[in-house]
C-alpha cells in the first residue's frame, strides 16, 4: 500500500524540523510548505488537484485561518499548557508586563491568568484579526507593556515592528506527532471510503436492473445505466436534482416512485412497458429515503435486442463528426464551433444551408459529440418518400392498418431512434398533414402509429434540414408557424462554398487523395478553383475532382485536363467566361437601407468571381467588414 500523503503548512523552521524528523519515523510521505500568508489557497489548490495529499497538518492559528478555504480534512496542533508557561517565562526576562497576542478566531483553552499568578507576572490576552491591526495596537502600548508572547510568527513579526520583544509559543513535539497519527487514521479512512465508492458503482453500473435512490433531502443521489435507459433520460439530466423536478417532466419515473412506500414485486405497465418493481425506504440514524429497482420484463428485454440487431444491420448510425468537416475559413470554423455548443443541449436544431453544403454531416457530428452518442442516429429525406409511404415510415403502422401491410405490423423511424436523434432532411417538402402530426410528437413526446389506439412515447432529439426559406414559406401559408418555432429552438446556417472559397483548394487536395491515395502536386493551379463560385457546392466539387481523377491529366506541366474541366463548368453556367465588371447594373428593391444594402451584397456575391477578397475591393469594405455583412445576409436568408 501507497504511503499516506500528509501537507505539513508550518509556521516556523522548528516546527518544520519536528514533523521532517516524526514523518521520516512513522512512515509518511511528508509535503512541507511554509506558511507566509499570502500563497496560502494557491498551495492548498495544488495539494487538492489530483490528491497531491489526503490531510494537512498545521499549528492552531494556520488551521483557524484555514477553515472553508479547503475541501482538504485539516488536524491542528495542540499547544500544550507547557509551552505557553516556557514562553511566558522567557518574556519574565524582559519584563513582568506581557501580552498574549492569538488570532480572534482561535479557541485559546489554557489559563493564562493561573500562569500569571504562577509567575508572578501581569499577562494581557489581546485579539486580532488582521496583522496591521495587531501593529497598531501594539504600537499604541509600547512603554506599558514588556513583551509580547505569540504562537504565531505574524504576531512575533508585528511585535518586533512596533518595537517590543517577542516570544514564540513552540508546539511540543508530542502533538506534531499526535496530529500526523491522526492525519495517516484519517488518509487510510479516505482511501477505504474511496474504494468502497468505486465498488459499488461498479456494481450499480452492472447491475441488470434499473436502481433509482432518493435521499433524505429528496434529491436523486443513484441512477444507473439501466435506469437511463428504462426512464429515458440521461444521468446528468437527473443525479443531483430534486426529485419534484424530475417527476414533473417524466411520467414513468412518477409511476415507479408512485407513494415512496414499500412495494415488493409489483408489476407496473405504463407507456406499453411492463416493469417489477421493488421500493425499499431506507432509513440511517435520522435520515431517511428511498431505494427504487425495477427490471424489464423478460419479453420486452427480447423486443429491445431486436431492435438494436436491426438498428445495427440497417447500419442506423452517425459515421461523421466534426473533425471530417473540412475547412480553416472563418465562416466554417465559427459554424463548427457553434455546431458544437448544440451538443450540449437535448433542444431541436434546424439547419438551414444551399443543397451540397453538408447539412447531413454537421447533423451527424452534433449526434456524435452529444450525450445520445451512444444511441440510434436515424436519417430520412422526406422529399423522396410520397406522402403515405413518409408517413407509415415515421410513425410506423399496426397489423392490418392498410391493404399490403406487414403482418405483426411495423415500427416507425421516431420508435426506432429511441434514446437517440432522428434527422429530417428536406424538412420543407413535409405535406400539411404530416406537419401536424410530427408536431404532435414534438409537443407530446409520443407516437401514434398508423391504424393504432395506443400512443408509445418516444425520447428523441430531432434535427431537421432545408434549403428552403422556411420563414418565407410560412408567410405564404405553406409550412405552420408552430412547427417552425418547434423545429427552429437551435438555428444552424451552413455557409455556402462561394462564401469560403479559401477552402476549396484544401477541399480538392482531400477528394483527391481519397480518390487516388496520392497528394496532389501542383499547388498553383488550385488557386484558379476560386474564381469559380461552386453552385453545387460541396456535391459539385467533389463531382468535379471525380471526373478529373477518371479522366486523368494529359500535361501535367501545363494542367490542361484541369484548366478545361474548370472551363467548361464556367462556361455551363454563364454561357462564356468572363471577368467581372465592376460597373454591372443591380436590381435593388426600395426598402430600408439595411435591407436594400443587403440586397446589393447578395447580387454582387452571385456576379463577381475571384473570391471575397475581389468582392471586398469593389464594395470598397474590408475582408471582415464584408464576412459579417455575408453571415448576417445569409441568416435573414434562413
Amino acid at each position: 500500500m501507497a504511503l499516506p500523503k500528509v501537507g505539513v503548512m508550518s509556521p516556523n523552521d522548528n516546527f518544520s524540523k519536528a514533523a521532517y524528523d516524526l514523518a521520516c519515523e512513522l512512515g509518511i510521505n511528508l509535503i512541507i510548505n511554509k506558511y507566509d500568508g499570502i500563497n496560502m489557497e494557491k498551495v492548498l489548490k495544488k495539494w487538492e488537484n489530483g490528491m497531491a495529499v489526503e490531510a494537512v497538518v498545521t499549528g492552531s492559528t494556520i488551521a483557524a485561518l484555514l477553515r472553508g478555504k479547503t475541501k482538504l480534512p485539516v488536524v491542528p496542533v495542540r499547544v500544550s499548557g507547557y509551552d505557553v508557561l516556557a514562553a511566558l517565562n522567557k518574556a519574565k526576562s524582559v519584563g513582568r508586563k506581557v501580552v498574549m497576542a492569538e488570532y480572534e478566531y482561535l479557541s485559546y483553552r489554557e489559563d493564562i491568568s493561573g500562569f500569571a499568578s504562577m509567575l508572578g507576572m501581569d499577562v494581557q490576552l489581546m485579539r486580532y484579526r488582521e496583522r496591521e491591526q495587531l501593529v497598531e495596537a501594539l504600537t499604541k502600548m509600547r512603554g506599558q507593556v514588556d513583551a509580547v508572547v505569540a504562537s504565531a510568527l505574524t504576531a512575533i513579526e508585528s511585535a518586533r515592528v512596533a518595537g517590543l520583544p517577542a516570544f514564540l509559543v513552540q508546539d511540543d513535539p508530542l502533538f506534531i506527532r499526535d496530529a500526523l497519527e491522526k492525519a495517516v487514521q484519517i488518509s487510510r479512512v479516505r482511501r477505504r471510503n474511496a474504494k468502497l465508492c468505486r465498488s459499488l458503482q461498479a456494481i450499480l453500473d452492472n447491475a441488470y436492473d434499473g436502481i433509482l435512490g432518493i435521499d433524505e433531502l429528496g434529491k436523486v443521489v443513484i441512477y444507473n445505466p439501466v435506469a437511463e435507459r428504462i426512464i429515458g433520460l440521461s444521468a446528468e439530466k437527473v443525479l443531483g436534482q430534486p426529485l419534484s423536478r424530475v417527476i414533473k417532466f417524466n411520467g414513468l419515473c412518477r409511476e415507479l416512485i408512485g407513494d415512496g412506500g414499500a412495494a415488493s414485486g409489483k408489476v407496473l405497465s405504463i407507456y406499453g412497458l411492463s416493469l417489477v418493481v421493488n421500493r425499499v425506504p431506507i432509513t440511517l440514524g435520522n435520515q431517511s429515503g428511498l431505494v427504487v429497482i425495477f427490471q424489464v420484463d423478460e419479453k420486452i428485454k427480447k423486443i429491445d435486442t431486436t431492435i438494436k440487431k436491426e438498428i445495427n444491420r440497417q447500419g442506423l448510425v452517425a459515421q461523421f463528426r466534426f473533425s471530417d468537416i473540412l475547412g480553416r475559413s472563418a465562416m466554417i470554423e465559427e459554424t463548427v464551433k457553434e455546431a458544437r455548443k448544440y451538443t450540449r443541449s437535448d433542444a431541436a436544431v434546424l439547419i438551414t444551408g444551399e443543397s451540397g453544403t453538408g447539412k447531413e454531416l454537421f447533423a451527424q457530428s452534433i449526434h456524435n459529440e452529444s450525450a445520445r452518442r451512444n444511441g440510434p442516429f436515424v436519417a430520412i429525406n422526406c422529399a423522396a418518400l410520397p406522402e403515405s409511404l413518409l408517413e407509415s415510415e415515421l410513425f410506423g403502422y399496426e397489423d392490418g392498418a392498410f391493404t399490403g401491410a406487414r403482418k405483426g405490423g411495423k415500427q416507425g423511424l421516431f420508435a426506432i431512434s429511441n434514446g437517440g436523434t432522428i434527422f429530417l432532411d428536406e424538412i420543407g417538402d413535409l405535406s400539411p398533414s404530416l406537419q401536424a402530426r410530427l408536431l404532435r410528437v414534438l409537443q407530446q413526446k409520443e407516437v401514434l402509429p398508423v391504424g393504432g389506439t395506443r400512443v408509445i412515447p418516444v425520447d428523441v432529439r430531432v434535427i431537421s434540414a432545408t434549403n428552403r426559406n422556411l420563414q418565407e414559406a410560412v408567410e405564404k401559408g405553406e409550412f405552420r408557424i408552430d412547427l417552425f418555432y418547434r423545429l427552429n429552438v437551435l438555428h444552424l446556417h451552413i455557409p455556402p462554398l462561394r462564401m469560403r472559397l479559401e477552402d476549396v483548394p484544401l477541399m480538392f487536395k482531400h477528394f483527391y487523395r481519397r480518390l487516388t491515395g496520392n497528394d496532389y502536386y501542383n499547388e498553383l493551379v488550385l488557386e484558379d478553383l476560386k474564381t469559380y463560385l461552386w453552385p453545387g457546392n460541396v456535391r459539385e466539387l467533389e463531382g468535379f475532382v471525380e471526373r478529373y481523377v477518371a479522366l486523368g491529366e494529359d500535361d501535367e506541366k501545363g494542367v490542361t485536363t484541369f484548366r478545361k474541366l474548370l472551363k467548361k463548368m464556367k462556361q455551363n453556367r454563364h454561357g462564356e467566361s468572363f471577368p467581372c465588371d465592376s460597373g454591372q447594373v443591380l436590381m435593388v428593391k426600395l426598402s430600408s437601407m439595411e435591407d436594400m444594402e443587403r440586397q446589393v451584397i447578395e447580387q454582387a456575391a452571385d456576379i463577381v468571381e475571384g473570391g471575397k477578397g475581389e468582392l471586398a475591393k469593389i464594395l470598397g469594405l474590408s475582408r471582415t467588414t464584408l464576412w459579417k455583412k455575408l453571415k448576417k445576409a445569409e441568416a435573414h436568408r434562413a
